[in-house]
């Protein structure tokens, strides 16, 4: 599964935004990010238009979140920009009448926006985030070491 490019700017200025206090000015994130102005605006008037941040005019203006970062999932903001998510497109296949893989990817995809839906922005916005990833806390597969015998 691969989120769309707009998908990722939008999650990149949230999370910029979640560690900024005040407004963000767009020139600057495109310019910091190395990302185009233009697809930033447009993904920045997303953002605005689904409630997820405010934007602001004039000299000093800029964006900020609309609500605290505690309050917007990630699973959240991942439906509401990615128009029509889905891991295949079904319709046009000529087994759709009689596989059951639909449903399967179905269910995988509802279990990818689960984990999404328990980290918000604050989650994911700290410095040293691999404190909220549970794979580095698996235990390391043990190793097998072999002796010589005299």
């Amino acid at each position: 599964m691969q989120l769309t490019q707009h998908t990722d700017f939008g999650l990149r200025l949230l999370i910029v935004l979640a560690r900024e206090e005040g407004s963000l000015s767009l020139p600057a994130f495109s310019a910091q990010q190395g990302l185009s102005y233009h697809h930033v605006a447009k993904v920045a008037q997303a953002l605005v238009a689904a409630g997820f941040a405010v934007s602001h005019r004039g000299r000093s203006g800029g964006i900020a979140l609309a609500r605290p970062a505690e309050q917007i999932a990630v699973g959240e903001v991942v439906r509401t920009l990615e128009k029509g998510m889905r891991l295949a497109d079904c319709a046009t296949c000529a087994l759709r009448a009689d596989c059951g893989l639909s449903g399967v990817l179905a269910e995988a995809l509802e279990a990818f926006l689960a984990v999404l839906d328990r980290y918000t922005l604050a989650d994911v916005s700290r410095q040293g985030v691999a404190a909220f990833a549970p794979w580095t806390a698996l235990p390391q597969a043990p190793t097998c070491s072999v002796s010589e015998a005299s």
